[in-house]
């Protein structure tokens, strides 16, 4: 494994900074209810980081990202995000809520730059 981010294309740089930015989420507010909140440790939201496990772990050793193999995290990671916060909705008397706070839409803002982080890279 390698970390050269100045020799890394734009793609990889994309990849490099999505997968940051997933992980900084973790440490955003992913239930907010007012006086309750919790963040993304405490709602196992770091499960959702296996989506950046195979561009990431490529991308430092230096290989080739399988388009294919990189779409399919993307998705599976704004898939992820989208059923979470699906999750946390709840009708309340009568009234729709949504519980789920920041760190969830971020995730799913990582997971599209994954996206196009691989769609960019290409390896020399």
């Amino acid at each position: 494994m390698k970390f050269n981010f100045s020799a890394w294309d734009l793609g990889g740089k994309i990849i490099f900074v999505s997968t940051c930015l997933a992980v900084l989420c973790l440490f955003f507010t992913w239930v907010e209810l007012g006086f309750y909140s919790e963040n993304g440790f405490s709602q196992d939201g770091y499960l959702f980081l296996i989506c950046f496990l195979y561009p990431i772990i490529r991308l430092l050793q230096g290989k080739s990202i399988h388009k294919l193999g990189g779409y399919v995290g993307a998705i599976a990671g704004i898939v992820c995000g989208i059923a979470y916060i699906n999750w946390k909705s709840a009708d309340v008397f009568g009234v729709s809520i949504n519980a789920a706070g920041s760190g969830p839409y971020v995730f799913i803002v990582a997971s599209v730059f994954l996206g196009i982080g691989v769609y960019k890279y290409g390896n020399r």
